[in-house]
């Protein structure tokens, strides 16, 4: 996909902008860092299991997000190689407007679901 120069700026500042968001939620939810950690020994059993669903919650959130910084990663090496704009599976071009809505898509529609699918 060629850009414009302008759309390419353009796309540079949302692009960095996702990024600065993307990190932002990745730190806001790392789990090393977090200090109120307890032991189960000293609350409720029903505590505990309340306390460990959270986590999990939170878990799916981190790694979701941590995914999402990993494509935005493959996004920016995509502009840098000229390829941006490129579905990483069939190779077919990813339909402008797909990007307007998702910039840090690395896949068409039909490979997006069939990725899905697969997991």
């Amino acid at each position: 996909m060629s850009l414009a120069r302008d759309e390419s700026d353009d796309l540079a500042r949302r692009l960095a902008r996702l990024k600065d968001e993307v990190d932002q939620q990745v730190r806001k939810r790392d789990l090393a860092a977090d200090g109120d950690e307890r032991g189960d020994a000293h609350h409720h059993p029903a505590e505990a299991a309340t306390d460990a669903d959270l986590r999990e919650g939170e878990l799916r959130a981190q790694l979701k997000w941590r995914e999402r910084q990993k494509r935005l990663q493959q996004v920016q090496e995509a502009l840098a190689k000229g390829t941006y704009g490129v579905c990483v599976d069939c190779g077919q071009p990813i339909p402008e407007a797909r990007l307007r809505a998702v910039p840090d898509a690395i896949r068409c529609v039909p490979c997006q679901s069939a990725s899905a699918h697969k997991r």
